[in-house]
């Protein structure tokens, strides 16, 4: 099994691992009196170092997120830490009530985070089951980032933020995927480096409140029309992050999700082609985004949500640095595409 565990999809393993899920969330709440529990499990991400479950008792609806090893107490460290402070920015007043609001668990779930549930659909739902209209469900969630980048955020050049924006997320592909240590997976990160400092070097975007993960699995919707009624999972969030991330976030988990091809197929095509594929940028105007007016390389953006993006799930779970599958479908095209780049670019400096 251990041998095979890289050539698996990273769903396989939890799913063997459901019962023992069940029995771990029973035990956490053991002598907390009669209360439902539901295991959450999500088709868009795999179960990692969170046991993640709904937790009913009377009139509470809660979501519990125990975490399994030290990192994910990082991750619920990183989540709390988050919704702390966007409750205490003063400029979310109106976009308060759909965050998360944290719970105090007692001793008995000392160490775990116990937030609100929040009302609504997931958008990811309701476009599986209409997915000849995507736009509806896609439209307010896009929307509200114009909003927020409005409020919190302001124009900077990207070149000036890439030890903020780009250092740490590289540092986190060399430190967690083995076969880019050295040697040629060296070289290739090194290739990745210079193909985001050159297509950030005249980019210009928003600094301020950044999700970090924000695609349909992460927003709910209710009403008619539909509405955003909660986002959850802030644990990637940064208060001086690149806001336009999160709807090219958003726009490529959605044409993920609807043609079935990786993200970093999407995204090795655009680096190669220097555009963002047809109907993507009627998505991102939602978001008040124009890749060509507002960023000046459409690359730049595709390159930076797929750094967050990989950058992010290493975080979550070290079985996606081990994982063939994951990398061959994720990882492997763009950074292809930027060794392609950086040998024409040394080609021509020697002309």
């Amino acid at each position: 099994m251990l041998r095979l565990s890289g050539l698996l999809p990273l769903y396989f393993p939890r799913l063997l691992g459901g019962v023992d899920d069940r029995l771990r969330a029973r035990q956490l709440v053991r002598g907390m009196g009669m209360c439902d529990i539901t295991v959450i499990r999500r088709p868009s991400r795999i179960q990692g170092n969170l046991l993640v479950f709904r937790l009913r008792q009377g009139p509470r609806d809660l979501v519990v997120k125990h975490p399994r090893d030290g990192r994910g107490a990082a991750t619920v460290a990183r989540e709390r830490r988050a919704l702390q402070q966007l409750r205490a920015d003063e400029r979310l007043g109106p976009w308060r009530p759909l965050l998360p609001r944290t719970v105090d668990s007692g001793p008995r779930l000392s160490g775990t985070l116990v937030q609100s549930r929040l009302p609504g659909t997931l958008a990811e739902r309701l476009i599986r089951e209409g997915p000849q209209d995507p736009g509806r469900a896609a439209a307010p969630a896009l929307r509200l980032l114009a909003d927020l980048r409005c409020a919190t955020g302001r124009r900077r050049p990207a070149a000036e933020r890439t030890a903020c924006w780009c250092a740490p997320q590289l540092a986190v592909l060399r430190a967690e995927i083995p076969s880019y240590g050295a040697g040629r997976g060296a070289a290739a990160l090194q290739a990745l480096r210079r193909r985001l400092d050159a297509a950030l070097a005249g980019a210009v975007l928003t600094e301020g409140w950044t999700h970090g993960d924000y695609h349909a699995g992460n927003v709910l919707l209710e009403g008619d029309p539909l509405r955003v009624s909660g986002v959850f999972d802030w644990g990637n969030a940064q208060a001086d992050g690149p806001c336009e991330i999160d709807a090219y976030t958003f726009v490529l988990a959605l044409r993920s999700m609807l043609t079935g091809r990786p993200h970093g197929v999407i995204v090795a095509d655009s680096l190669r082609t220097g555009r963002l594929p047809d109907g993507d940028a009627a998505l991102l105007a939602l978001a008040g985004v124009d890749p060509d007016r507002d960023i000046g390389d459409p690359s730049a953006l595709a390159l930076l949500t797929w750094l967050w993006h990989v950058a992010g799930n290493l975080r979550k779970s070290p079985r996606f640095g081990r994982s063939h599958w994951w990398l061959t479908a994720t990882v492997a095209p763009v950074l292809r595409e930027s060794c392609r780049w950086a040998r024409a670019a040394d080609t021509h400096l020697r002309r």
